[in-house]
This record gives structure tokens, sequence and C-alpha cells, in this order.
């Protein structure tokens, strides 16, 4: 057994929390990877794929009958920490089947409880990270804040620029993209609205078949893994170089998260961004939307309540990650 039962089961939890995620508007899957320590393990785990990792698996799949291809296949999946992957991404999988509509239905008709749910479900995990950071200079403080800038910032340019059909354009989208899904707090539907490009994906995919779709979708894919593993090297040296700078600039994304999560918004003005099966995209329009303060107590009441319930399930959560890594240690 690569893994035991237990981390099996936490991999599959925490996996699933990272789907859950990428559905909450201005959260990112990356900010549950990192609230719930599992970021620095992730981004070394992709940044371990490498050439010798297709070659050793074709080599299996050529030769599964020789014992030393099994042995080197073996290796090499311990080395990049392979059924962490695998059972992470099945937790994500599940969470994306069995949570997606779930997660849609609450933020269309209880928007204010759900993102109040949310903050206190984050808020709480902020310890995680917080531990991680080594110096406490004014220095490394500072960078809390452009770690907040660049996550509150795109909010008010969504939409402004018109997109392109450009294979190009799309490929850099991609990467870009892709890139600031990895960062927590940031979520690469949002850097698309920046760029103009989201509707045009979303389009695409609706005509997936047509040979312009087939050529630009390509394109964006070809930037997606581009950036996914230019971008996590990069992390990872950053890990190794500036810990502390990094770690204190990752906390900052989380926190200006909360400004997108705010539950009181003015939704009807939330952009009107169209989903391939027709539906407005109300994570989209709940992003979008402009904050503004409860317009009296009663109104505040319920997302109060699931802001509570949220700091409780956050501590437990917390409490039930540091079990874990006195039990591994």
């Amino acid at each position: 057994m690569p893994l035991s039962k237990k981390e099996i089961l936490f991999c599959l939890l925490n996996g699933f929390l990272i789907g859950i995620a990428n559905l909450i508007p201005g959260v990112s899957g990356g900010t549950f990877a990192l609230i719930l320590g599992l970021y620095d393990r992730l981004i070394t785990a992709i940044t371990s794929l490498n050439l010798d990792t297709i070659k050793v698996s074709l080599a299996l799949v050529f030769g599964f009958w020789k014992e030393d291809v099994r042995k080197r296949f073996a290796d090499e999946m311990k080395r990049i920490d392979f059924w962490f992957l695998v059972f992470l991404g099945i937790g994500l999988l599940l969470s994306v089947v069995s949570g997606a509509k779930l997660i849609q239905f609450l933020l269309q008709n209880h928007p204010q409880a759900t993102l109040a749910l949310f903050i206190g479900l984050i808020f709480p995990s902020l310890a995680v990270p917080y531990k991680l950071i080594e110096k406490h200079t004014v220095f490394v403080w500072l960078f809390l804040i452009p770690g907040i800038l660049l996550t509150i910032v795109p909010s008010f340019f969504m939409g402004d620029s018109s997109g392109s059909e450009n294979p190009l354009i799309a490929f850099l989208t991609g990467a870009v993209a892709i890139s600031a899904m990895i960062l927590p707090g940031i979520s690469g539907s949002y850097i698309m609205l920046v760029l103009g490009e989201y509707q045009i994906v979303i389009g695409k995919l609706s005509t997936i078949l047509e040979p312009s779709s087939i050529i630009f979708l390509a394109a964006f894919g070809i930037g997606c893994l581009l950036g996914l593993l230019i971008f996590t090297h990069f992390v990872k040296w950053l890990f190794a170089k500036y810990k502390s700078h990094t770690m204190t600039f990752l906390l900052g994304l989380i926190l200006g998260s909360f400004f997108i999560l705010w539950p009181f918004k003015d939704y009807a003005n939330g952009q009107a961004i169209v989903g391939r099966s027709g539906e407005v995209k109300r994570d989209i329009q709940i992003a979008t939307a402009k904050n503004v303060l409860p317009s009296d107590f009663a109104e505040a009441q319920i997302p109060l309540a699931a802001l509570i319930l949220g700091l409780v399930l956050g501590f437990g959560l917390n409490k039930l990650e540091s079990l874990q890594e006195k039990k591994e240690t």
C-alpha cells in the first residue's frame, strides 16, 4: 500500500475541499491547498514530473512483464509522490461532480449565507501559512500589501477589455490563467475576465467540434500545460530562496480574497456572463458585484450565523489537520 488508509482518507478529504474552493467566487484551489498545509507538497510533486517520468511510464506500457521495468516505475512513482496526486485528484473530481450543482444552487438562492460560511471556514486556517513564516521583520510583512492588492485590483477591471480569437492570445491566456489558479486567492476565471477571454473560451467550448474551436482550445490547453510547468518551478524556487517573503505574499492573497467573499453586494449589477448551457454564471456575477453594507441587522442575522458555523468548522478542520501532523511525526 503506497499510502496508509488514514493518509488516503486525508488526501481524498483535502482534494474534495480544494475542488469545492474552485467553485467559490474569489477562492482558488491554491487557497485551500495552502491553508490545509499541502501547498508546498503539491508544488514539489508537480515540479517532480519530467521526461524521466514519461520514459519510465512508456517503458512500463511496452515491457510491464519485466521486473526491472516495474521496479523503475515504482521508484519513479514514489519520487513524484504519485499516490498523493492520485487520491488528491480523485477527491477534487468527486467534489466537482457532487458539489458543483449544490454550490451553484446555494450561490443562486442563498449567496450571503454561502459567502459568509466560506469566510468563516477560511479565517481560522490562516494560522497554517502564518506558522510557515520564519522571519517576522517589517520588510517581510510588507509583502502582505502586494498580495492583497493583486487579489482585489483585478475585480475593478473585469470585462473592460475586448477578447480575441487568435490562437496565440488563447495560448498566452491559458498560461496566465493556470498560473493564477496555482496562487491562493486568485481565480483563473477572473484573470480571463480581465483579459476579455472568458466569454470567448466559454463560447468555444459550446462549439468544440468546429475546426476554429479545436485550434483555439488546443492552443489554450497547451498554454495551460506550459504555464503550469513553468510557474510551479518558479514558486518552488521562491520557497527555497525567499520562503518567508513568499508565504507572507500568499497570506496577503488569501486576505484579499475576503473582499470578493464579502456577503453583502449589489448582486443585480454583477456581470451577466452566460455559460455553455445558457445559464448566467452566478459566481462571476457575485465576483463582479459592488460590495455594500447590510441594510439592517435583520439582513445580517443569517450571514452572521453562517459565519459562526464556518468558524466552528474551520477551527475543527484546523484541529484535525494538526492531529494528523502529530501522528505523522
